[in-house]
């Protein structure tokens, strides 16, 4: 019987397309879910790393939404202003792959003043050092991102650094074997004004295999569900099947709580918890500040705490309040002396 419906060999080669022509096809671009779940992936890791950038540059900063395309190695980073300068890092752990950096030279030169303001604008080897502390700090929150995202353990190194004169003079194919690549561009604004243009480059390789731990979650996800579904459904039609046994009926025998037995029980299991340790902290007190206060907080500022002075101290264990006491000096290292404790039972409650 013919059905009439072409098989994708047959359409493949109605429209020309080879077998290598397809995966070639798959291996330089992406889907449309494969670039929404990395859009995403990128926003919530790159701004992640805003509040590492705002207090390494004394200014409040926020970072863009990446704006994603897909390009061979000879057009990467083409639409970044030469001279600029270029960045090598890498991705190991449960997913490994190369990553190019490039920002242009003068923004550079804009970033390190926030952080340097006497840097002189030909101290290139002071931009370096810069630019290197902003970037492994700023990868390093966006890593931790990414491993909390991709529940999967992914560390960035910084390998390599270097001022590129013009595109052509930057020879990429020295460092990857990589031919395509997912260009992420994104643009660090500070609160004064400045702003600084990042071009971010990963192999399409790397790309499908962070978008395809995201998607294929939801997936498995999604299949687990229906699985559940499907098998409830087939117990419940089972179960209206069987035809209806008569009841079993039997005398109910209950377990004896006589006061021996809880008598026994309980200095048992009260001695297996005696050796856990316990985080003790002693509170001197606390305050509320805004992000802009704490930003302007530098060496020599005092901070107003909500007691008074000569109020007992709060002595707290993993975080819950058993005792306050007065603070004293014990061989050259502070102490506390209890002064009031709370009731056993109110510290029982209290570590729960």
């Amino acid at each position: 019987m013919v059905t009439g419906n072409l098989s994708s060999d047959e359409i493949n080669g109605l429209l020309n397309r080879s077998e290598k022509e397809v995966k070639k096809m798959a291996n330089t671009s992406l889907s449309t879910i494969e670039s929404e779940a990395l859009t995403e992936l990128f926003s919530v890791a790159l701004g992640s790393s805003s509040a590492v950038l705002s207090l390494l540059l004394s200014e409040q900063v926020t970072v863009s939404a990446p704006k994603l395309a897909v390009k061979p190695e000879t057009e990467m980073m083409a639409k970044t202003q030469a001279p600029f300068f270029v960045l090598l890092g890498e991705y190991t752990g449960d997913i490994s792959g190369i990553q190019f950096v490039s920002i242009n030279k003068e923004q550079v030169q804009e970033l390190a003043a926030m952080v340097d303001p006497e840097i002189a604008s030909e101290d290139t080897e002071r931009q370096f050092e810069i630019l290197q502390d902003i970037m492994q700090q700023m990868y390093a929150s966006v890593s931790r991102t990414f491993s909390a995202l991709l529940e999967s353990e992914i560390s960035h190194s910084l390998s390599g650094m270097d001022m590129v004169e013009q595109r052509e003079d930057f020879p990429a194919a020295n460092f990857t074997k990589e031919e395509w690549f997912v260009e992420a561009a994104f643009q660090l604004k500070a609160q004064n004004g400045q702003h600084a243009e990042f071009h971010m480059c990963i192999p399409v390789r790397l790309a499908k295999q962070m978008a395809g731990i995201l998607t294929d979650s939801g997936e498995e996800e999604e299949l687990e569900e229906t699985q559940d579904m499907q098998f409830d459904s087939n117990n419940e039609r089972s179960k209206k099947e069987q035809p209806a046994a008569s009841p079993s009926i039997q005398p109910v025998q209950f377990s004896s709580f006589d006061d021996s037995a809880a008598a026994n029980t309980e200095p048992n299991n009260l001695s297996m918890l005696m050796d856990i340790p316990l985080q003790v902290t002693v509170e001197l007190g606390r305050t509320k500040r805004t992000v802009k206060e704490i930003l302007g907080v530098s060496q020599g500022s005092i901070i107003e705490l909500d007691k008074l002075a000569g109020e007992p101290v709060d002595i707290l264990v993993n975080d819950k309040l058993i005792a306050v006491g007065e603070v004293v000096v014990i061989d050259e290292n502070f102490g506390v002396r209890v002064t009031d404790i709370l009731s056993t039972e109110e510290r029982i409650s209290k570590l729960r």
